[in-house]
């Protein structure tokens, strides 16, 4: 099939792709494949072959993952259907559950409920295998599952929620719902990237100073 879903294994190499991958963690960067939830537009997951996409593009599968699951897909449009909308149903529930998080706020119940449903689904394909002499965790290749690319998404995401050290931080830019691993000394880092949203507020800074400093903005 392709997969490339293993917990211990080296995963398939990461491709380019559409995205921007600066979450620092795969579910974070499952999160940002929307940008600005005021804006539907910026949505990156609208139909199955993008999940697709993403899922190559992160390493998860390899090329003939990829158009096993394409060719799939296009033959169980129904199936493929609810899968993209199981998939955007996990995104929300998550930006939700580290939203919060970030904020030092509750955790939604609903949210957290559903990637408990998430992980239900996910967590009886884990299975360990020998590699060598170790034992490591791999998922089993479910080639009917159109669901599966969400399995280790969601193990991501509760690993990560159950480390009481990660620095999950949301982006401070008025338009922008972008989360990410803050690594930066000080753990002070704001944006999602200066080059974007760090650069545009300060522009936005410099206009209000220039403006207020200005015989007409007196």
């Amino acid at each position: 099939m392709g997969y490339h879903l293993g917990v211990d294994e080296t995963p398939a190499l990461p491709a380019q792709g559409p995205f921007e991958l600066s979450g620092g963690d795969l579910c974070l960067d499952f999160v940002n494949t929307w940008g600005d939830r005021g804006r539907p537009e910026t949505d990156g997951l609208r139909t199955y072959p993008q999940l697709v996409a993403f899922a190559r593009q992160t390493g998860l599968i390899d090329p003939a993952g990829e158009a096993a699951l394409i060719a799939r897909a296009a033959a169980k449009a129904p199936a493929a259907s609810t899968a993209i909308e199981a998939a955007r149903s996990l995104r929300e529930a998550l930006y939700g559950v580290f939203s919060a998080r970030a904020q030092d706020r509750e955790i939604p119940g609903r949210d957290l409920a559903r990637l408990n449903a998430a992980l239900r689904e996910a967590l009886p394909n884990l299975r360990l295998s020998l590699q060598g002499k170790a034992l490591v965790w791999h998922w089993r290749p479910d080639a009917a599952a159109l669901t599966s690319l969400l399995w280790p998404i969601a193990r991501a995401a509760a690993d990560l929620l159950t480390q009481a050290t990660a620095p999950v931080r949301e982006c401070g830019g008025a338009q922008c719902t972008w989360l990410f691993l803050d690594q930066s000394r000080g753990r002070s880092r704001r944006w999602c990237s200066m080059a974007s949203c760090g650069n545009r507020a300060k522009a936005r800074r410099h206009y209000r100073r220039t403006r207020s400093d200005s015989p007409e903005g007196s």
